[in-house]
């Protein structure tokens, strides 16, 4: 699970789960060992590929190679970006926070941020063109997701409305 927190600094929070028997899973791990990770925004057509990344492998094994995905050298972190993902955001730990026995979240700070020129409406202004990515969000429990195809807008009030 993942959600931005604020833009003064960029701040993202993720929360992660642990394995079944309490460890902690090699995502978990790794922030807290290197201090560093990516957030890779999923389009419904790496769906399958992102969730075959979900699967319970011992540390050590590559889960984007099983999964058939290509890692991209990141600018500011170790962790890499995902070759197909339409918003990859580098990120540092500022915080680590047990929320229970089988639950961690992390904030942190997000150094950089990459988006697929296909999807950038107007670069100055920071406007994508997010129903155009065709994002998929994860939802409660085991394997349930869900899509971005009914997005709308709403412009804030101000005091003299």
């Amino acid at each position: 699970f993942f959600n931005v927190m604020g833009h003064e600094p960029p701040t993202v929070a993720i929360g992660l789960m642990r394995r079944a028997n309490g460890e902690l899973k090699d995502t978990s791990a790794n922030i807290i060992e290197n201090g560093e990770f990516v957030v890779n925004l999923v389009p419904e057509s790496m769906m399958q590929q992102m969730n075959q990344t979900c699967a319970d492998y011992p540390p050590g094994v590559d889960e984007l190679a099983k999964a058939g995905l290509t890692a991209l050298p990141a600018a500011h972190v170790r962790p890499p970006l995902i070759q197909g993902s339409p918003v990859s955001l580098e990120c540092v730990s500022q915080a680590t926070i047990v929320t229970g026995p089988h639950q961690v979240v992390v904030i942190g700070r997000v150094l950089g941020a990459h988006v697929d020129d296909a999807f950038v409406q107007d670069a100055e202004r920071g406007y994508v063109k997010t129903a155009e990515m065709g994002l998929v969000a994860r939802m409660h429990g085991s394997g349930w997701y869900a899509r971005s195809t009914d997005l709308f807008q709403l412009a804030r009030p101000t005091v003299a409305d």
